[in-house]
């Protein structure tokens, strides 16, 4: 059959994969391409019996070392089966692993015990496994793969670059199973052209077909291989002639699964026992004879099913296709599948099959049976143990199936959404606690259950679910109550960081309540971490700035404190962040999202390490540090590439306020229709970030009076949430003849900078006052502004200092001064490619009779990844370090080292710092 399926489908393939250009046409060539150091990943899917598994054997026909799995339905809740099963031939090498990779992945696989296994760590060790490989890796039927394994799989695929390595999956899409293959290149695999279809029909016959019968037949079964076979053998001479109506519908998909069991239906009754036993038991010859023989089965019962070409091997028992194994299943009575499974545990009692032998206690329960549900219970504490979080979902679910008390059953649900949660199924997390009865749930139950609700709609994108997060998590709290603090607590963080994004837009509950429920829990004396932090967050949304910084610092000392674990340290990180904002702290707010993206990477923990690098482009903006930022936001998509995250969610992600810094002065508008989306989806926080940016923008092009109205209703904001507002709009105000703006905001400034005391806060209101000051005073004040600012790390407000008083002096016709300062400012703007600053300062450097030509066009020779990877080389980075800093296999960083080398002229890593600069 695979020299019909490789003309069409295969070609498709390789075009997808290499391009239309390309010489490989075939899944030949596609190892070949792997062969030659390229490598490829790409889902083939489609219906049942359309090809898929042909093409995959075609594509391993001309690989002898190839590695090949199928998905296996009685594993699709055990953690990590499939991933076990594919890497078993490279696990003795796994010694070569980082420490924490192998750690995880020795977890994961059931090797020994230990922490939890983190997913992502576990997936990078498989990636430098695999990439280890110069091999072609199958997986077939990866709709019943449990889902860690495909998450895994997934990170792999998105990662493979230059190792050599082909990954192919064969899927059969099922309505509403989650995409844990996102982001993967798929082809939809579609039934024959009606041309190879037919001379298919003519060869399973072995004789001449009425050509027109023979394109009704192709038609009728749109193509699909399995059900032009399967038909072919059945139909009547008269069919064959035409003198007879074809069969309608035809098999095919869930029709071909229904014609499969009718002719089940037809064995007798030993038959479809035995077959029922294999179908059951997933091909485990040892477990299904001993339980035909506790049944009194014989396996000579299948020679009718293998007679007909349904089964072969007896045992272990292959079904001819998925499709027959799912018929026999779903066909038999539920009497005779429960018989089955209470056999099939009977015997399944190796220690390590304790989760298989719980499953078939389950699907052998007539009704509520606790004993049961407890062994589902404690398979679930084994899932989690390896870092299974949907096997331990599954498990709890199915365990509060089987719980005849409704306050146990309760529980069970809640802890199985919370597993589904973590495992990143928001939408089956809040369909399991729909099942439970709040009315049947303790305290704690109620908390976590609120917890769940509020932040799963939020996961799930569900719309406005951010507005109403916040008073959620605040019921949360208060179910938890004095009973469970440390719960509670982080119940009331989790409302703060949704009040954070959401702003002034949140519902059903404000920030007043917010601020008043956090001073509760912190209490008078706070202490631990979380109390300080919601001290510092509730004094300052209660008394700003001035009222409360005190506090504010506190908990920001806290967080700076090197001794504080780095388990506490991610969990809080968006709330002290936040804080060091509000208090002018760039210092401790870098030192904290270092400290930050250091301890996630060790971890594995790559979606705080996503949130991580999202604050750090937000940070590096606000201080006009464009490079930094311009890295963390390419570190973020490629992360945000390798975890799944696909295009329809990533926009939230983007930066509009680090693209405003690049714009023209006529491309400003192409924000517009981003500033609307962001306020639509509750996204406020990021909206007042990017028309901050815009009026900084519009001053750079001396835009004004634009800036000024951007910036007035950000700097209402109470609380002191936008006090970085008001040294742009002293400026802004000032140049557009509204001094009485620039007077006010100057004063809401000064009032900032004291209670704040950094010289971030200080070095702009000297600037500032500089502006409003007289000749006399304003040179002394905007040296002392460029003296401050040069202790900090706000590259953008420093050079504006530089840039006022170049300005200043030169109308003073201090010519030699303004000279000095303006190139200045005009280096430090080119240096971060502020397009609107740089020429702001070139038009006062020509004023003085200077000739400054236009910005050097920017070498755009180093992509991205390549000048990640030429970064970390350059100080010094192994290939295995930067491989495990930038998610790669080592061979991937060896090829792109070998291209940042050939395009820089260079040959060593030594050579590398003397070229390559920021």
């Amino acid at each position: 059959m695979s020299k019909y399926l490789a003309t069409a489908a295969a070609y498709a393939a390789a075009v997808r994969l290499f391009g239309r250009d390309s010489e490989c046409t075939t899944l030949d060539g596609l190892l070949a391409e792997g062969r030659s150091g390229r490598s490829a990943a790409l889902v083939l899917r489609g219906e049942a019996g359309v090809g898929k598994t042909a093409l995959l054997g075609y594509a391993r026909r001309d690989a002898p070392d190839a590695h090949a799995i199928s998905g296996v339905e009685g594993e699709a809740d055990f953690p990590y089966a499939g991933l076990h099963r594919l890497l078993l031939p490279l696990l003795p090498r796994r010694d070569r692993l980082p420490a924490r990779q192998r750690a995880a992945l020795e977890v994961a696989c059931g090797l020994t015990d230990g922490p939890p296994a983190d997913l992502f760590l576990v997936s990078l060790a498989a990636l430098t496994l695999l990439a280890d490989e110069r091999r072609l890796f199958v997986v077939d039927d990866a709709q019943w793969v449990d889902a860690e394994s495909l998450r895994a799989l997934a990170f792999v695929g998105r990662r493979l670059h230059a190792e050599g390595v082909v990954l192919l999956f064969g899927l059969r899409p099922r309505p509403g199973d989650p995409d844990h293959l996102a982001g993967l290149p798929v082809l939809d695999v579609a039934g024959l052209p009606a041309e190879a279809a037919t001379r298919l029909l003519a060869d399973v016959v072995g004789a001449p077909v009425d050509p027109e019968l023979a394109r009704r037949v192709a038609a009728a079964t749109g193509g699909n291989p399995l059900a032009l076979t399967d038909l072919a053998r059945e139909l009547t001479a008269a069919q064959l002639r035409g003198a007879a109506a074809l069969p309608d519908p035809a098999p095919i998909g869930s029709r071909l699964e229904a014609h499969y069991s009718a002719r089940i239906r037809d064995y007798p009754a030993e038959t479809r026992a035995w077959l029922l036993l294999a179908a059951a038991d997933a091909g485990r010859a040892a477990t299904t004879l001993a339980a035909a023989e506790r049944l009194g089965v014989s396996a000579a019962a299948a020679g009718p099913a293998e007679a007909d070409r349904l089964v072969t091997g007896s045992p272990p028992v292959e079904f001819r296709h998925p499709l027959v194994r799912s018929a026999v299943y779903g066909s038999a009575a539920p009497a005779e599948r429960r018989e089955v499974h209470a056999a099939l545990a009977a015997v399944t009692d190796a220690p390590a099959d304790a989760d298989r032998r719980a499953w078939h206690l389950a699907a052998a329960a007539t009704g509520p049976d606790e004993s049961v549900a407890a062994e589902l219970e404690r398979g679930a504490g084994r899932a989690a143990d390896r870092g299974g979080h949907a096997a331990r979902a599954a498990l709890l679910a199915r365990a509060a199936e089987l719980t005849g008390d409704p306050r146990r059953r309760a529980a069970r649900l809640v802890r199985a959404a919370e597993a589904a949660q973590v495992a990143g199924a928001p939408a089956r997390a809040l369909h399991l606690l729909r099942e439970a009865d709040p009315a049947d749930l303790d305290d704690a139950g109620r908390g976590t259950a609120l917890v769940i609700r509020a932040n799963a709609p939020v996961t799930a994108g569900v719309p406005q679910a951010n507005l109403r997060a916040s008073a959620v998590c605040l019921a949360a709290a208060e179910a938890f109550g004095t009973a469970h603090p440390e719960q509670a607590h982080a119940a009331v963080l989790h409302a703060i960081e949704h009040e954070i994004t959401v702003e002034d837009l949140m519902l059903d509950t404000t920030a007043t309540e917010l601020a008043a429920a956090a001073a509760r829990l912190a209490g008078d004396r706070p202490s631990s971490l979380a109390e300080l932090l919601l001290a510092g967050w509730a004094a300052v949304a209660a008394g700003g700035i001035p009222g409360g910084a005190p506090a504010a610092r506190r908990a920001v000392d806290a967080v700076t404190d090197p001794r504080l674990p780095e388990a506490e340290l991610l969990p809080h990180l968006v709330v002290a962040v936040y804080l060091c904002t509000l208090l002018w702290d760039d210092r401790a707010r870098q030192s904290i999202l270092d400290r930050g993206e250091a301890a996630a990477r060790r971890s594995g923990a790559l979606p705080t390490l996503g949130v991580i690098h999202f604050m750090s482009v937000l940070s590096d903006t606000a201080l006009g540090r464009l490079t930094e930022a311009d890295r963390h936001d390419t570190a973020g998509i490629r992360l945000r590439r390798a975890i799944g995250i696909t295009s329809e969610r990533d926009w939230v992600w983007r930066h509009p306020e680090l693209a405003a810094w690049r714009l023209g002065r006529d491309e400003r508008d192409a924000l517009l229709p981003t500033l609307g989306l962001l306020d639509k989806v509750g996204l406020a926080s990021m909206s007042s970030l990017t028309r901050h940016s815009l009026a900084v923008l519009d001053i750079g092009y001396g835009d004004y009076a634009a800036a000024r109205d951007r910036l007035l209703p950000l700097a209402r904001v109470g609380s002191g949430r936008y006090a970085r507002v008001l040294p742009d709009l002293v400026e802004a105000a000032l140049r557009a003849r509204d001094r009485a703006a620039a007077e006010a905001a100057c004063a809401q400034l000064e009032v900032a900078a004291r209670h704040s005391g950094t010289p971030w806060a200080r070095g702009l209101l000297h600037r500032s006052r500089a502006l409003l000051a007289g000749a006399d005073d304003a040179g002394r004040l905007y040296d002392r502004a460029v003296d401050e600012l040069g202790a900090t790390l706000a590259h953008g407000d420093l050079a504006r200092a530089h840039l006022l008083h170049g300005e200043w002096l030169r109308r003073r016709r201090r010519r030699r001064d303004a000279r000095e300062r303006l190139t200045t400012a005009l280096e430090m703007f080119e240096a971060v490619r502020a397009g609107a600053y740089a020429d702001r300062a070139r038009r006062e450097l020509a004023a003085l009779g200077e000739t400054v030509g236009p910005a050097a066009p920017e070498k755009d020779d180093l992509t991205p990844q390549e000048a990640a990877v030429a970064r970390l080389a350059r100080a010094g980075a192994t290939n295995a370090e930067i491989a495990a800093h930038l998610f790669l296999s080592a061979s991937t960083v060896d090829y792109h080292l070998r291209k940042v080398y050939r395009k820089l002229g260079v040959a060593s890593r030594r050579q590398l710092r003397n070229v390559l600069h920021d």
